[in-house]
């Protein structure tokens, strides 16, 4: 099955007009007929009260957008189910436009049922905080886990790293051929597949996440002082040079994901996001047994053609690229399934855990909360902050707006733009102002000597 163009847009000019036209390309919506002209979205009565079933448990990750929680939904006769809360940022709740494309995506991402695919259940607003509420997936994903293993000198076993990128390729496949009631195609693309928005459940399932956030974050143009994007290091060529994007994007995607875990290194580099978009647009990417030379020749060969340049010698959909990776690994006869992704994750999320208990000392707890009050909730200018441990403390509480809410956000204030559960994104081009560094510095000044202090 061929891929169908998903948005349309021309670009010429200067780098900066390539990132602006981007931008923009990537607001607009694909395949969703449900979709009106922009227009405020009001809170519903009913949705507010619906908002009591779920109970907040602990707040997962924070980034430029959003926050994360983890929470339980609650039913009758006891009936309780874990489930992951994203709550868009209060500041963004005021931008109507914004939270039209938010819902119609999270909309649209309801509508997808597969095992690939991370499941969004519930939509809601309370107060003016809009949020969503999804699968809690309990893992971690998979930039976090080549990390790991990168880090403990050992590279991704060939296998499984097939088997991540056939598991990625059924989820993509369900998405680019979904169809609406009539039949019609709502020619679906994700457009921001990379490791840190694919989740790996401690089981050993591949799910994916975020589809079509990206087309809503980037609707904000405006780049905040001190914003880290992750993004370009994983855009196809012709996304890139702002041509028009079918699901071929997402299999080039794919490739560099497959690559990356089989050179255990990085494919596109740079120290600022237009000399990545350069190295995209170039797509030159180098054979990948000079790195490592235990990869197959037809397993080569499947990454070769992921990484087209041209997009009409790609693969034309990811069913085909997911199927030939299916023949590879019969061919390969050496046996992988779920159990050993899973050996992979837990192998991961044990050291993480270990590195929180063992960083789980009273200056480094101080230093923390000190860090997550200054970066989260930025103060308030009335001196009404509220605060982080009180929210935490309110764990299986009834969901309450009052507890999400920011302090107001001094302007030019660094955010971190990320992504959604454990996929939060993490650098790639790091642009720390001077100002934070310093107050950094102090806290942790102040940290010391409140714990020598206390030792005295």
């Amino acid at each position: 099955m061929s891929c169908s163009v998903a948005s349309r847009t021309r670009i010429s000019g200067s780098d900066g007009r390539v990132l602006a036209r981007y931008a923009r390309r990537m607001s607009e919506p694909s395949g969703m007929p449900w979709r009106s002209a922009s227009r405020p979205i009001h809170a519903d009565a009913s949705v507010t009260n619906e908002t009591a079933r779920y109970r907040v448990i602990e707040k997962l990750e924070s980034g430029g957008m959003a926050e994360v929680f983890r929470a339980e939904s609650t039913g009758l006769e006891g009936f309780r189910k874990q489930v992951a809360i994203k709550r868009v940022l209060p500041h963004l709740g005021r931008n109507s436009k914004f939270i039209s494309m938010f819902l119609d995506e999270a909309r649209l991402s309801a509508q997808l049922s597969h095992s690939n695919c991370v499941q969004v259940f519930d939509i809601g607003v309370r107060d003016d905080a809009y949020f969503i509420v999804m699968e809690f997936v309990d893992g971690a994903n998979l930039k976090s886990i080549a990390s790991s293993m990168q880090n403990k000198g050992r590279t991704f076993p060939i296998p499984a790293a097939a088997y991540i990128a056939h598991e990625i390729c059924k989820g993509l496949s369900y998405a680019h051929e979904l169809t609406d009631r009539s039949g019609v195609s709502l020619q679906l693309v994700h457009r921001d597949v990379s490791p840190a928005n694919v989740l790996v459940t401690k089981h050993g399932e591949v799910k994916i996440v975020d589809f079509g956030l990206a087309k809503a974050s980037s609707q904000l143009e405006p780049s905040e002082p001190g914003v880290i994007k992750g993004k370009f290091a994983y855009l196809s060529p012709e996304a890139a040079h702002g041509e028009d994007v079918d699901c071929r994007a997402d299999i080039f995607a794919v490739g560099i994901i497959l690559w990356e875990l089989l050179a255990s290194q990085r494919l596109f580099t740079g120290d600022t996001d237009v000399q990545i978009l350069h190295k995209v647009q170039a797509a030159k990417v180098p054979p990948i047994s000079q790195i490592n030379r235990s990869v197959p020749p037809e397993l080569e060969s499947i990454v070769r053609r992921a990484l087209a340049r041209d997009r009409h010698e790609r693969y034309a959909s990811a069913r085909e690229l997911g199927q030939d990776l299916s023949r590879f690994m019969f061919r390969f006869a050496q046996p992988v399934s779920g159990y050993d992704i899973a050996n992979i994750v837990q192998a991961t999320m044990r050291e993480k855990e270990n590195a929180r208990l063992a960083q789980g000392s009273f200056i480094h707890k101080l230093i923390e909360e000190a860090l997550l009050e200054f970066t989260s909730l930025r103060g308030d200018r009335h001196g009404d902050a509220t605060a982080l441990s009180g929210m935490l403390a309110a764990a299986g509480a009834p969901l309450n707006a009052e507890l999400f809410v920011d302090s107001a956000n001094p302007a030019g204030l660094p955010t971190v733009q990320q992504g959604n559960l454990a996929a939060l994104e993490e650098s790639d081009v790091h642009e720390v102002p001077m100002q934070r560094r310093r107050v950094a510095l102090a806290i942790v000044v102040l940290a010391l000597l409140a714990a020598a202090s206390l030792a005295w």
